[in-house]
């Protein structure tokens, strides 16, 4: 034991360094994300802008219409091309007063396209800032995404050594009692053979395997003798308690007596194997007490520790800021693809 801990404080430095690096994922991950955000925004602003400058030249192409209206100009081009035939102070008057209302009334259209005229002019100026905004933005955003790749791809080569450390003191941990001999010959004896000497995954995959295999041939063993012993045993019974004897009851009480010893010899042989199989069950949960001790050491139980946290806000992949899938990730990515598999059946 004392050899697995050694290993296992070598490793904390790595995983130290590995942890640092993360959070350099996260702050470049954060400041591309930002950029991302803020690009989001400003073509969200353009696009508004643009829409509102549509609006505009909708409402000055209609008004162009209006003051181009022969209807409104009918009086002035009737009194510019033909003298009044008819001559006085009223008609002069009124003459007068229709010709000015038309002239003001102009007046108005052209103030009125002047302006929105300038007030679109105004907006494709924004437009030009924000589009230099986000020109500036790109640029910033492009150093951003070199960064946290070269960050990522640190990041994961050290995982892999991280992985690889750890895996090599996980198999230490598996393998504690390996090729060593315990008080039970029925183990030592299952144990045999084995390439590894016993390792966790061998005792839960092979020995476990041939244990409940033997505990099961035992106990229907077990029962049929058990079943076979009952039958005689009633019968001699039965001859003494009627006080009949038939002439098969020296031979049933033979077979009676027999049958005990071999009942008796069964059932110790259950017991030692289902003794043995227990043993075995004692020791894979203490392996596998030692696995669950180091696994916070695991490189991806760090990644999915900080990739909860940041996850309370909204809802992305640990991909886009580690670079690296952990075994929860990829588990959680197959679940959902085989519920929207079944979603389709």
């Amino acid at each position: 034991m004392n050899q697995q801990l050694t290993i296992t404080t070598g490793y904390l430095p790595r995983l130290n360094k590995f942890q640092d690096l993360m959070f350099s994922c996260v702050d470049s991950w954060m400041h591309l994300d930002l950029y991302q955000q803020e690009l989001k925004i400003l073509a969200k602003k353009i696009n508004n802008l643009f829409s509102i400058v549509n609006l505009l030249d909708a409402y000055m192409s209609e008004l162009k219409k209006l003051s181009q209206s022969q209807e409104r100009y009918a009086w002035r081009e009737l009194t510019a091309n033909r003298e009044l035939t008819v001559k006085n102070d009223f008609i002069l008057k009124t003459n007068e007063r229709i010709e000015r209302t038309s002239k003001s009334s102009y007046e108005e259209f052209k103030n009125e396209l002047r302006r929105l005229q300038s007030h679109r002019s105004a907006l494709l100026k924004q437009v030009n800032e924000l589009r230099a905004e986000r020109n500036e933005l790109v640029v910033k955003k492009k150093v951003a995404e070199e960064e946290h790749k070269a960050n990522k791809d640190t990041l994961k080569k050290e995982y892999e050594l991280c992985v690889d450390a750890w895996g090599q003191i996980a198999k230490k941990f598996e393998a504690y009692y390996a090729f060593k001999d315990c008080d039970l010959e029925q183990v030592n004896m299952w144990m045999r053979g084995l390439s590894e000497g016993g390792t966790l995954t061998e005792i839960r995959q092979i020995v476990l395997k041939m244990a409940n295999e033997d505990v099961a041939h035992a106990t229907q063993n077990f029962n049929e003798i058990k079943n076979e012993f009952q039958l005689y045993k009633r019968r001699v019974q039965d001859a003494h308690d009627t006080k009949e004897y038939p002439d098969s009851f020296s031979s049933d009480k033979a077979r009676r007596d027999y049958l005990k010893i071999k009942h008796n010899e069964a059932f110790d042989e259950r017991k030692k194997l289902m003794e043995a199989r227990t043993f075995l069950y004692t020791r894979r949960d203490e392996l596998k007490g030692y696995i669950e001790r180091i696994q916070p050491l695991h490189p991806d139980a760090g990644i999915d520790s900080l990739f909860e946290m940041l996850s309370l806000d909204r809802a992305f992949d640990a991909w886009s800021i580690f670079g690296i899938n952990t075994a929860k990730q990829k588990r959680k990515y197959w679940e959902e693809k085989q519920k929207r598999s079944e979603k389709y059946v």
